[in-house]
């Protein structure tokens, strides 16, 4: 099996970052790859029918108390269920899994960004026309996955750096269930992933590179690499590859522009104030930020605040066109 996407994070600033202590990637990382980088433990950014958050009251309570709230409200149930004082656990039906494929003891986390609340708050940030034909195609007995998907990729309708501030602003919950998982020593080296490797992580590698000083630059450009990679895979298809076919057919799926990524750190920056101010906001101390960046940062390279950030100028996105 050929790795999709697969990349050490600190090749985005090899002077600041740990080698060799995260990676990046889509999906595809055979059991061989795994084993040959030491890999402690995976993050997929996925949806899951099954979890591996653990709340801090007692399952059954919660499922009683959550039950209550679903008869008053289903839009109270879900907010209930996003904000739930969660950690992560790993998994153990996927940890074994892995364990039986490489032999080696893998901890599997789920922090599956797009919950209930951020799905619909894409959806209702679509055009009227798309969330017509997406009903349609629902009352019909089909997904709207296929409807949203391309509009979500399509700049005319969405384009990725909504997507982006959508998960940045409705997926807070799951994001800091993200970057706890990377403040034990224990889970290192880490693979966080999603289908492509290139959106939901795109966002969380995207945090720890802002957290880590690292220019926006150089971040901008990391995304951008997800293109090349996905179209390689895309042209030498591989008989094991559990990618999605009918996304990666499309060049607006794969496409990773720094423009997009330039746009969500704008977005980020005009919403937060900074970087630190949006990690507050989830919830994450300024203890946890400094064991982050103790965790992701080499000696003598971990700032106390971040600077990299240099989009005051009013004008910086106006050279940016409409399409990503």
């Amino acid at each position: 099996m050929e790795e999709v996407n697969l990349r050490d994070v600190s090749e985005a600033a090899p002077d600041r970052l740990r080698s060799k202590a995260v990676y990046r990637s889509s999906e595809v990382v055979g059991p061989e790859k795994l084993s040959k980088l030491g890999i402690k433990s995976i993050v997929d950014l996925r949806e899951t029918k099954h979890s591996s958050i653990r709340d801090d009251q007692d399952a059954k309570d919660r499922q009683r108390i959550l039950g209550f709230i679903s008869k008053i409200s289903r839009t109270a149930l879900t907010w209930a269920t996003q904000r739930a004082n969660a950690e992560a656990e790993p998994c153990k039906r996927c940890s074994r899994r892995i364990r039986d494929e490489t032999g080696e003891q893998i901890k599997v986390y789920h922090a599956g960004i797009m919950q209930p609340r951020a799905k619909g708050a894409v959806f209702w940030l679509m055009p009227t026309r798309v969330k017509l034909k997406a009903i349609g195609g629902m009352l019909k007995g089909r997904g709207p996955k296929a409807v949203v998907q391309p509009a979500v990729a399509n700049p005319e309708e969405m384009g990725y750096s909504g997507f982006y501030a959508a998960i940045l602003s409705h997926g807070k919950p799951r994001v800091a269930i993200a970057l706890r998982i990377l403040m034990m020593e224990e889970n290192f080296p880490v693979v966080i992933h999603c289908t492509h490797g290139k959106d939901r992580t795109g966002v969380i590698i995207m945090l720890l590179l802002l957290l880590c000083n690292v220019p926006t630059e150089a971040i901008e450009e990391d995304y951008a690499q997800s293109e090349g990679h996905l179209n390689h895979a895309k042209n030498k298809p591989d008989p094991d590859m559990h990618l999605e076919t009918s996304f990666m057919r499309s060049s607006n799926i794969t496409k990773s522009s720094p423009k997009t990524m330039a746009k969500t750190i704008q977005h980020l920056v005009d919403q937060y104030g900074s970087p630190e101010n949006y990690i507050r906001e989830i919830g994450i101390s300024d203890e946890e930020i400094s064991v982050l960046r103790k965790k992701l940062c080499k000696e003598g390279q971990r700032p106390t605040k971040s600077t990299a950030v240099n989009y005051d100028d009013a004008d910086r996105g106006a050279h940016f066109d409409e399409h990503e």
